[in-house]
């Protein structure tokens, strides 16, 4: 009998797959691809950050007092939005603030950001420094999310595409190792790094202190309001889109009203030395 040809059966192979284990020796070290890769995804970018901080003449030695201080209220927020979103009783049980899973990327997104400027603000320092962590950032995430990447975690539906993931090490946070997925991961990977590579040539252009770090939020929310649609880890809210789309949304929103802020105040300041 003539075989016949299934491509489904053919395109289930045409993925990705990942065998890694989410885990990593070193020494007698047992290490979370997971934080290792955010550690480096820090360093990272605030490397890049400190490069941009030169250029304008900024004391690099600041840049990296306020990466540290958004390294820790990014990871205070992460986890306050996660309990928000999913157990907002574990706000009244203080022992349930610890655990080590469960974090939403915008809160410390949020809380990172606030927490940066009160820093500048309450030390009379130039705005310019809040670029500098912007543009240090789309890097310093790509570099962060490859452990998610690593683990299967943020998947979405499964999928016969080619850069869908399939994840073979039976520690991989997926439903199924025989089955390949959308990454929230990878797609993470990919807009930070197509951030990076509009923002960075750029960089110059923005003269406006914090106008770039508008653009760099503006950006980030808008891809992850497209991401969302293929990834399934976020409760649905309203009208069909989920809580982390809302939230892009309205991060877009807050970020076109900075931009508006900005260059308002800079029209205003050119009429004011005109006249």
């Amino acid at each position: 009998m003539t075989p016949v040809w299934q491509p489904t059966a053919i395109w289930q192979h045409a993925v990705i797959t990942i065998g890694i284990d989410p885990s990593v020796e070193v020494g007698p070290l047992t290490l979370a691809w997971h934080g290792l890769m955010i550690a480096i995804g820090i360093a990272t970018g605030g490397w890049l950050a400190a490069r941009y901080a030169r250029e304008r003449g900024l004391d690099r030695e600041t840049v990296f007092n306020l990466v540290l201080v958004i390294a820790l209220a990014g990871i205070v927020g992460a986890r306050l939005l996660y309990l928000v979103q999913n157990d907002a009783g574990a706000l009244v049980r203080p022992g349930d603030w610890f655990e080590s899973e469960g974090f939403s990327f915008y809160g410390a997104l949020i809380l990172g950001t606030a927490a940066v400027a009160a820093y500048v603000w309450r030390g009379g320092l130039d705005l310019r420094y809040l670029d500098a962590l912007a543009a240090g950032f789309p890097l310093g995430m790509a570099v962060g999310r490859v452990g998610d990447l690593i683990n299967g975690e943020h998947f979405g539906p499964a999928s016969n595409l080619p850069w869908a993931i399939r994840y073979t090490n039976p520690d991989a946070e997926v439903p199924s190792h025989s089955v390949a997925y959308h990454s929230g991961g990878l797609y993470e990977i990919v807009l930070a790094l197509l951030i990076l590579v509009v923002i960075w040539p750029l960089r110059h252009r923005f003269r406006r202190p914090t106008m770039l770090l508008w653009t760099v939020i503006a950006l980030y929310s808008a891809g992850r309001f497209a991401m969302f649609f293929v990834r399934s880890d976020s409760e649905t809210l309203a009208l069909g889109l989920d809580q982390t789309q809302w939230l892009s949304f309205a991060l877009v929103m807050a970020a076109a009203l900075g931009a508006w802020v900005v260059s308002r105040a800079q029209l205003a300041r050119t009429r004011v030395r005109q006249g």
